[in-house]
């Protein structure tokens, strides 16, 4: 199947019920501790937050789902344009459309509609061995992006060809990439999560930071499996994969590398948790997807979430992004397996 064509039915099965998980990211076993007597008013929240170097007016990241078409690009433009609005951070979509067609580059040139926020180019880990750390930084210049996110998705890669080879390399391909890119790398899933292991072993490395993309959102493994017809494989391993909440213990535990927190964060309770479990910034995509027909709807969505913020950070007591660093939370029996395992 063409790269561009996979794309475009990626994000047409991104969008359907059956795309994503039954089993959550288990934010719902993550309590935080109410503070009902306050010393300040609502209005004195401050959300504002800096990650690689860039501000976040709160911290939230839209994390990529596709690009490389004509469709994502439209998409793609109405969430660049919200994000730049209302200050935060946006990713695009897999570079791979883009180096294998040259002519496709231009539907990742999204900057001239955020001029000013954080702009993050994304290739697949396998793609590494394929390519020269000067040609993805190229790529990355010519968009003028900030950061470049390398995913990590063997799972996903399966249910397009199980006779994909290459795993074995990745961790080094990812190791050089980072020793030789004149850019801030970020190492992601894409659905099935960050084990400390791993978390682990990329501290070793250079890269700058984590996105643990866990389980609990979209599965590009039940997308593929739809995709390509493996209906078993999708029904035996759609579910497989660490829930974000736990992913992000393990991350931090493990690793002093900045951590991002997406998989199934839907409301800005799930951006507070992230970040009093550790995580610098959390991160969605399929919901601002949904919204993507027009800005105005993504804006109306990341408002909501910015409130919800505020709101869960005045109820716990934190005035700024950097108390709930420092608040204290309780976890429910089946998260607390989890990271006892």
């Amino acid at each position: 199947m063409k790269t561009e064509k996979r794309k475009d039915l990626h994000l047409k099965t991104a969008m359907k019920k059956e795309s994503q998980f039954r089993k959550t990211s288990l934010f719902e076993e993550i309590e935080l501790i109410h503070n009902p007597l306050l010393d300040c008013e609502l209005t004195e929240i401050k959300t504002q937050t800096t990650f690689l170097g860039k501000k976040f007016s709160f911290p939230l990241c839209i994390r990529p789902i596709t690009g490389g078409t004509k469709k994502s690009f439209e998409l793609n433009k109405n969430i660049a344009l919200a994000c730049e609005k209302k200050g935060i951070g946006f990713a695009l979509g897999s570079m791979r459309a883009g180096l294998e067609n040259k002519s496709k580059i231009e539907f990742f040139k999204l900057r001239k509609y955020c001029p000013s926020i954080f702009l993050e180019a994304n290739i697949g880990a396998l793609e590494l061995a394929k390519h020269s750390a000067k040609k993805i930084d190229d790529f990355a210049e010519e968009i003028q992006a900030d950061a470049v996110s390398v995913h990590l998705n063997s799972a996903q890669e399966l249910m397009q060809n199980s006779k994909t080879k290459g795993f074995s390399e990745v961790f080094n391909s990812i190791k050089n990439f980072a020793e030789q890119s004149n850019f801030p790398v970020i190492v992601k899933e894409v659905g099935n999560g960050i084990s400390f292991e791993t978390a682990k072993k990329l501290d070793s490395t250079k890269i700058n930071a984590i996105d643990v993309a866990g389980r609990g959102g979209t599965s590009f493994v039940k997308i593929d499996s739809i995709l390509h017809g493996k209906k078993r494989l999708g029904e035996v391993f759609g579910e497989f994969g660490i829930p974000t909440a736990a992913s992000v213990l393990f991350t931090k535990k493990a690793s002093k590398k900045k951590i991002i927190a997406s998989g199934g964060i839907r409301n800005g309770l799930d951006v507070c948790k992230s970040l009093v479990l550790g995580a610098d910034l959390a991160g969605i995509a399929v919901p601002a997807i949904r919204n993507a027909g027009n800005e105005k709807s993504v804006e109306n969505l990341l408002d909501s979430f910015k409130e919800e913020l505020v709101i869960s950070m005045f109820l716990i007591g934190a005035r700024n992004t950097e108390e709930l660093k420092h608040k204290k939370f309780v976890l429910q029996d089946n998260l607390r397996e989890w990271i006892n395992a």
